[in-house]
């Protein structure tokens, strides 16, 4: 007896392709701010460059491999989430504190926090939820 094909949760759809999309940009407006001659008042330090490369490039890959079925990436699609996400909700809470002598508003700073507890929220609820964990638990049986 076969067992029941269980599809892949749209759940686990939304968050894959949000943290793609989200990584790659940052990805490629790292690369703008680190290479572009316009961009002269921002200077990345090496380590923050290859920091923000790294959490941005491993929630890609993990995101994309978590959406292709391998069951142990979805542990790590969600600690690419909170590693990319958390630092820049912290970043952004971290400048909130010091609101009056940055050059960013304090309402961008407050929305910054809010998109990226949004953003984690959406990773947790699809990570965490039961469907998905039956899709996964599915892919194991299988190995």
């Amino acid at each position: 007896m076969t067992t029941p094909q269980i599809k892949r949760p749209k759940r686990l759809w939304v968050a894959s392709l949000m943290n793609i999309l989200v990584g790659c940009l940052s990805l490629a407006m790292l690369i703008f701010v680190t290479t572009s001659s316009r961009v002269a008042t921002v200077q990345l330090s090496a380590g923050t460059a290859a920091m923000a490369a790294v959490t941005a490039g491993f929630l890609v890959v993990s995101s994309v491999m978590a959406l292709l079925g391998k069951p142990r990436w979805r542990r790590l699609m969600l600690l690419g989430a909170l590693a990319f996400y958390g630092s820049v909700m912290v970043q952004s809470a971290l400048l909130l504190a010091q609101a009056q002598d940055s050059l960013v508003p304090a309402s961008k700073l407050i929305s910054h926090v809010i998109r990226s507890g949004l953003e984690l929220a959406i990773n947790l609820w699809a990570l965490l939820s039961l469907k998905t964990r039956q899709y996964f638990g599915r892919e194991l049986a299988a190995t």
